[in-house]
């Protein structure tokens, strides 16, 4: 049985659903948590010995779950990295690690490792420099191509753009200093579908199809989703996509051309499971929960588990 005091950390700013799911799920494995805001977690470098306090708990949490590393200034997410990073120092196992979400959660770095890799995914332009960014983008539209303009930070569509021509306004200020186009993939009549793949550790654990409103795809955009079969070739793919990226568990987002071939279009780090849950028989909550008690070296509740 789980005594009353939280012995996990789920870090978040809204718990939401998932976080509920999160809870429930390791309650039934005995373990009680707590969510965290990463604004609220302090250093105290003031005694004996470097320490970071976690509201909600009195010592060190045996193991921490991050379900949103929040938004700000360059020192307010710099600080909320390094609190990872120091409680990881502190042996306090942190799920995604955090060297993988700081690469997986900046949109130009994940498809800089995909590019080096050789793991197809759309041409980009990524750059802090506006002349290299207005000419490259008049290159690509004068060639007859779309870009998609995505917020490096972001996630369920927020913020993402299409661009096809060069009448359209683009607001760089918006951008806060850096812009990130991913060259738009034609998946001819399919146009407005893609696929999420869930990969937990070296696996593949389910796979869906979302069809959009429009060309966004995003289950919160209003995505419809369906349970989808797919070929070892593509989930081969999507798991080399978390293996580059060093990730324990991730959501990636594939798109198939006209020709048929598959692009990885994003390797999400704190990847949404609630419309994927809809396909799927699987209780994904617990199968998330039992790898991150794991990866935490954490005894399982086996009369519990799935």
């Amino acid at each position: 049985m789980a005594n009353d005091s939280p012995n996990v950390a789920i870090i978040t700013d809204d718990p939401g659903w998932h976080g509920q799911q999160l809870k429930q799920s390791l309650l039934k494995r005995g373990y009680q948590s707590c969510f965290v805001r990463l604004q609220e977690c302090h250093f105290d470098l003031n005694a004996d010995r470097a320490e970071i306090q976690l509201p909600g708990f009195d010592s060190l949490p045996a193991g921490v779950f991050v379900r949103g590393v929040p938004g700000g200034s360059l020192e307010q997410v710099v600080y909320y990295l390094d609190i990872l990073h120091g409680l990881e120092h502190l042996s306090v196992p942190v799920f995604n690690n955090t060297r993988a979400l700081e690469r997986s959660v900046d949109k130009g770095m994940t498809s800089f490792l995909l590019k080096s890799n050789n793991i197809p995914t759309p041409n980009s332009i990524f750059s802090s420099n506006l002349h290299h960014i207005n000419y490259k983008l008049r290159e690509a539209l004068d060639q007859h191509k779309k870009l998609v303009i995505k917020p490096i930070f972001g996630s369920q569509g927020k913020g993402v753009q299409l661009i096809e021509n060069r009448s359209q306004y683009i607001d760089f200020d918006e951008m806060h200093g850096v812009m990130y186009l991913q060259e738009f993939i034609d998946a001819g009549e399919n146009v407005g579908v893609d696929y999420r793949v869930f990969v937990i550790g070296d696996e593949v654990i389910s796979c869906m199809k979302r069809a959009g409103e429009s060309w966004i795809t995003n289950v919160a955009q209003g995505g419809k989703v369906e349970a989808v079969e797919l070929g070892e070739t593509t989930q081969q793919l999507a798991l080399e996509a978390v293996r580059v990226t060093g990730l324990e568990y991730s959501g990636v987002d594939l798109i198939r051309d006209k020709q048929g071939k598959f692009w990885v279009t994003e390797v999400n780090s704190v990847p949404a499971w609630r419309g994927l849950q809809q396909t799927t028989s699987l209780n994904l909550s617990e199968i998330i929960v039992d790898k991150f008690l794991d990866h935490c070296h954490l005894a399982l509740n086996h009369d519990q588990r799935h």
